[in-house]
């Protein structure tokens, strides 16, 4: 009796036991693994392999995908589509530096923090700055990229090397956190133009065995056991081929074909050949990591992955809205499987396994796929959900009209010219565009006149025809081409902001007030124009105006260099002298070679009765900045304010000697003068 009932008592505990363990596996399956996602900006696929050794390494290991395909080429909407599974036409950002990823719509970010996840980003270029609306769902979105506020025209170009953006995240994975964690790794550096760090050769490829070696940093420091890694390009590059040098325009396979790996503890190596997207990330990762995204464009792809089995087919679908911003038409594509639809004014059906150069045209001789994938194209394109971009309202109209705003002469509306048919004129535009983001603006100049004697219609061309005219001195020109480029654009903003930029480098303030109002009613979050709209209102003499406006706009970008300084300006212009200087220190913080802040503070200490580090202040600038003649000026002020009178007249002396003639330093060259004379 005994025996049978101890029997009993240890078939229960052996149940029991049996229990208790399938629960703790349970429990430990149901555990969050954490999530290391690295994007690898303007990337092409087929440079994974000797190349790149920490990626292929990573490759073999892994989960690979051999055809991925990106949903669009560029930065923001590519990124926007991998955090939440959705088509640029369905979250409807659809190019760079236009609109904010909405804030009603999940990512796999607000997904895993919701859950328990610690979150972090770490941004390689402003293009992914926190404006822009993918910070949602990140306690730490590191997008500090020093921006140099001495150049006022290419802020969405701002970059951080790779090894910058590793160390940030490698000290933020280093912090003890019992909880898992999301961290997004962004590498920017292929991007053009081509500029890695010795001793990497400087081309696209040197960039890319940069990028690999930063990589490899990240994979050596995770516990891969319990470690979703993911690596996916957001685009890439076409170096040429069909006539692009870089990207954005056109959506054949050098710009759409991207790396995707993902490795995850309970996958097998592999290889998947069938197509997927980028777009699939955000579902499969969730998935991957036992939670679940709501649905959207992606599909969750874990449960072939799991079992080791190539996804479905599916249709892909990918797009360009740049070419719109050129006044032609817009791009889709669509693949099922190797076949792959180009859908413009001049459609064309690849099959690209058999032809990766897709230059053999296969619409006359396979009409039923033709038509099946522009049916397709046809129907998702009618999905698209449509933007909050602000419509021309009669006020505006009636104040183009009345400023002057009309489309040059010969101009026509958005033409259906072919992209493709375009791209040499779209590589002559590059060039020009990369002289002038190298300060080199009288290189680009016969390059956008042609381009826009060619194109009259084209806004881009006439702004950035009128940003090169403004960057060597011609201020008068550049307005007259920023409001043709306005009469052209009237809803782009980024036109009405150039405008009032150049407008106010004219000193023509009311009507750069005009034209700010105009940006703000359509991008009412802008931090670059509550700035400029300060600097208009502190011209006119309302300060309380002006100090509302600077302070919006150091709320909205608080790393906003431009902002602090004119702030401290305003502060000074009213005696304000302690506060000025904590607002021009906080710009210098910001932007340590920011000439104009640093002359300010200099300006402040001379008022103050320090002028020994006034003298530091205007060495530092002109250190920068070696013909900034007006802290030239002040260098001479602050040398006689210290007792030092033959090194201030020397000073004041040097400056008549190096000033260029011409108006535009009237007013150094009469100070200097003024000065001399005083006894």
């Amino acid at each position: 009796m005994l025996n049978a009932e101890c029997r009993k008592f240890w078939r229960i505990v052996s149940a029991f036991c049996i229990l208790h363990s399938a629960f703790a596996c349970a429990r430990r399956e149901a555990q969050h693994p954490n999530v290391l996602l690295i994007t690898l900006d303007t990337f092409r696929a087929d440079r994974i392999g000797p190349l790149t050794p920490n990626l292929d390494r990573l490759g073999r290991e892994a989960v690979r995908f051999e055809n991925a395909v990106a949903p669009v080429p560029m930065t923001l909407p590519a990124h926007a589509a991998i955090l939440s599974g959705l088509l640029p036409l369905h979250h409807t950002v659809r190019i760079n530096g236009a609109g904010s990823f909405p804030a009603n719509r999940e990512t796999l970010a607000t997904l895993l923090a919701r859950n328990g996840y610690r979150t972090a980003a770490f941004v390689g270029a402003f293009v992914l700055d926190h404006r822009f609306g993918l910070n949602r769902g990140f306690e730490v979105y590191d997008d500090a990229i020093e921006r140099d506020p001495n150049d006022v025209t290419s802020s969405l170009e701002a970059e951080r090397r790779g090894n910058a953006v590793v160390d940030a995240a490698l000290n933020w994975l280093r912090r003890l956190d019992q909880r898992p964690f999301l961290a997004w790794v962004h590498l920017y550096d292929a991007h053009a133009p081509y500029a890695p760090p010795p001793p990497y050769p400087q081309t696209y490829d040197g960039e890319v065995a940069f990028v690999d070696q930063q990589v490899g940093r990240l994979l050596s420091s995770i516990d891969r056991k319990n470690t979703i890694v993911v690596v996916v390009g957001d685009h890439g590059e076409s170096l040429g081929e069909h006539g692009e040098l870089t990207h954005g325009l056109l959506i054949f396979e050098p710009t759409l074909h991207v790396p995707m790996i993902i490795a995850a503890p309970d996958l097998r190596a592999r290889s998947v050949r069938q197509p997927v997207g980028s777009v699939d990330l955000a579902a499969t990762v969730a998935a991957l990591a036992h939670l679940a995204m709501p649905a959207g464009d992606g599909r969750d792809l874990s449960d072939d992955l799991r079992r080791g089995r190539d996804p479905t087919e599916h249709d892909l679908y990918s797009e360009s809205q740049y070419p719109l911003q050129f006044g032609w038409s817009d791009l889709a594509a669509v693949r099922r499987g190797s076949v792959k639809l180009i859908a413009g004014p001049s459609s064309k059906l690849f099959d690209v396994s058999k032809d990766p150069g897709e230059t053999k045209d296969l619409a006359t001789s396979d009409r039923r796929a033709y038509h099946e994938l522009q049916a397709t194209a046809e129907r998702i394109r009618s999905t698209a959900v449509t933007s909050s971009t602000t419509a021309v309202d009669p006020e505006t109209r009636a104040k183009l009209a009345s400023l002057g705003y009309v489309a040059p002469t010969g101009a026509v509306g958005p033409s259906s010219r072919d992209p493709v048919a375009m791209a040499p004129v779209f590589a002559s535009f590059e060039r020009a565009m990369l002289a002038l983001n190298l300060h080199q603006p009288r290189e680009a100049l016969p390059l956008l006149e042609k381009l826009v004697a060619s194109d009259p219609a084209n806004p881009l061309f006439r702004s950035a025809l009128a940003r090169a005219y403004r960057e060597v001195g011609n201020v008068r020109r550049a307005i007259d081409l920023y409001r043709q480029a306005v009469g052209l654009a009237p809803s782009d903003a980024d036109a009405w902001y150039n405008l009032a930029a150049a407008l106010e480098d004219g000193g023509s303030m009311r009507e750069a007030r005009a034209a700010l109002e105009e940006v703000l009613k359509r991008e009412p979050g802008r931090p670059e124009a509550h700035n400029a709209l300060g600097v208009a209102y502190a011209s006119e003499g309302s300060p309380d105006a002006a100090a509302a406006e600077f302070r919006r706009a150091i709320e909205l970008d608080p790393r906003n260099a431009r902002a602090y300084n004119n702030q401290g300006n305003l502060l000074r212009s009213m005696q304000r002298l302690d506060d000025a200087a904590i607002a021009y220190r906080k710009a210098i913080e910001l932007s340590p070679r920011y000439v104009d802040a640093l002359n300010g503070l200099g300006a402040v200490l001379v008022q103050q009765g320090r002028p020994q580090e006034a003298i530091a202040a205007f060495d530092a600038a002109l250190q920068v900045a070696p013909d900034f003649y007006e802290a030239q000026l002040n260098r001479g002020i602050a040398l006689q304010v210290a007792g030092d009178r033959a090194g201030a007249r020397r000073q004041w002396q040097e400056l008549l000697a190096r000033l260029p003639p011409g108006r535009a330093y009237d007013a150094q060259r009469a100070g200097a003068r003024n000065l001399l004379s005083q006894k």
